[in-house]
């Protein structure tokens, strides 16, 4: 079978600075893979290659048996496609927030993918009850907690309903309730099949979480994968 995500000796820099050295590895359909290492190894660049937010300066990255590059995004109609089935959950959620109330933000992705009203407002409904936020969809975004931030970053993915998940960091700066909350939350998406690649420092996470665990070294290269 086809792997969900392939990268085949895939290298990245930036200005001259390597920031990914031939990194060779698949993620198969309902996988949970947890990536692992030092700041500054490469973690982060990885995840943005794999949402297309960077491409491979060598090598080759497929989703689903495509290329991803610079060439394959610049079809609006492919890059849509793209990004709706792949979800990203950045560090920093007020990177993905910029929208004037909670509702509309959750809204903003089934809007532009160009649902029917209808089928909007069920999928925001649905996100909404499905995270238990009904008391924030009036709010303005900014205004919220840390906490309530991620959860209003992972509704507004999951109402794009992607295939795949990936995350960077994302027990960062939450307090241990909703921690706590986001590693149950994360369990049963895996429980329901979801693709999901998640960097941490966490090991308790990584080992609750991970079908495989990928650590990448100091030079930027993947040093290990083991099975958990």
């Amino acid at each position: 079978m086809t792997p969900l995500f392939s990268l085949d000796k895939v290298c990245f820099a930036y200005e001259g600075h390597i920031a990914l050295r031939y990194i060779t590895l698949d993620v198969a359909r309902g996988e949970t893979v947890v990536l692992q290492g030092p700041n500054g190894c490469g973690k982060s660049t990885l995840l943005k290659l794999l949402n297309g937010l960077v491409y491979a300066e060598e090598g080759t990255y497929k989703f689903d048996g495509d290329v991803i590059d610079a060439k394959s995004m610049k079809n609006n109609v492919f890059s849509k496609q793209f990004h709706q089935r792949v979800g990203f959950i950045f560090q920093n959620s007020d990177v993905q927030l910029f929208c004037s109330n909670v509702e509309e933000e959750i809204s903003f992705g089934p809007r532009q993918m160009g649902l029917s009203e209808e089928e909007v407002k069920q999928r925001t409904d649905d996100v909404i009850a499905l995270l238990d936020i009904e008391h924030l969809r009036e709010r303005a975004p900014y205004h919220l907690s840390g906490g309530e931030k991620r959860k209003v970053a992972i509704a507004c993915i999951l109402s794009m309903n992607p295939e795949a998940l990936v995350l960077d960091e994302p027990l960062a700066g939450l307090d241990r309730k909703t921690q706590e909350w986001l590693v149950g939350f994360l369990l049963e998406l895996k429980k329901a099949g979801k693709t999901l690649i998640i960097s941490t420092h966490n090991d308790e996470l990584a080992h609750t979480l991970a079908d495989r665990l990928v650590v990448i070294g100091e030079d930027h290269s993947v040093e290990s994968v083991t099975e958990n």
